[in-house]
């Protein structure tokens, strides 16, 4: 990461949400397309499995980072923020799309999407109904 970066120039993706369209996980802000995993075919599968730490995040140091043939993402956190950069090369290094999400709400829309896909079951629905 370019140490003379300004983080806080970056826009801020309002109303954020993670998103399985056309199976497919996208992150949007405002129904707007931040991001994606383009070759994260079948999510809808996969997500049945996913956990919290599975959840796509780095650190500015050690950064989350994933490519195909035409992509590249970089996730990380920095100062309570969550950064997506995205670009249109697997080997690039400027990110024409950059975003950043608070940490909290960038969580809270993982947590929500899995537990969508990948749903807790509440002990009572598991031991019945003991009062009856």
């Amino acid at each position: 990461m370019n140490p003379t970066t300004d983080f806080a120039s970056i826009p801020v993706a309002d109303n954020f949400r993670v998103e399985v369209l056309d199976r497919h996980v996208e992150l949007t802000s405002n129904d707007r397309r931040v991001a994606w995993f383009p070759a994260w075919e079948n999510a809808d599968r996969d997500l049945r499995h996913f956990v919290p730490a599975d959840v796509p995040l780095g650190t500015l140091a050690d950064p989350f980072e994933d490519e195909d043939e035409s992509w590249r993402i970089r996730i990380f956190e920095h100062d309570g923020w969550i950064y997506i950069f995205e670009a249109d090369a697997p080997d690039a290094e400027e990110f024409p799309r950059r975003w950043r999400v608070p940490r909290e709400k960038y969580v809270e829309a993982w947590a929500r999407v899995i537990s969508q896909f990948n749903p807790v079951l509440d002990l009572d629905d598991l031991m019945g109904d003991a009062d009856a």
